[in-house]
């Protein structure tokens, strides 16, 4: 039961980021601290944002279906919010700490914490004898 709560909350964090990228990249955009400046930022908004999250959210979807394992889709999860989180630190450290991080940031900084925990425990709970 764990696991599907894990998959599916994952499931709609993802849409909802395919969402609000995909429909008002600008907008999404500045929340995270950038401007998008002609069409072309714009695509690579709906791509990096859009376009990948909802491939994540094809894993997990497709692993709540059966289609592919329950690991894989963990291990998929773990990659993606582990790299994030990894990537996040590295900067915070560089900046010399988060002044001048939007709370958007900041916020993230948790909701990748999180979904890395919750995809390691998922992984450990599906794997053990």
């Amino acid at each position: 039961m764990f696991g599907t709560i894990v998959l599916i909350s994952s499931s709609l964090f993802f849409l909802c980021t395919t969402w609000i990228s995909g429909t008002a990249p600008a907008q999404f955009a500045e929340r995270l601290g950038l401007t998008v400046t002609n069409a072309g930022g714009h695509n690579e908004i709906r791509a990096q944002y859009a376009g990948f999250f909802f491939a994540a959210a094809l894993v997990c979807v497709a692993s709540l279906a059966g289609a592919i394992p329950r690991q894989a889709a963990y291990v998929v999860l773990a990659m993606i919010f582990g790299g994030l989180l990894a990537g996040r630190l590295v900067s915070t450290v560089l900046d010399g700490g988060t002044a001048g991080y939007s709370s958007t940031i900041v916020a993230l900084h948790a909701i990748d914490a999180g979904g890395l925990a919750l995809a390691v425990a998922a992984l450990a709970l599906q794997t053990r004898p």
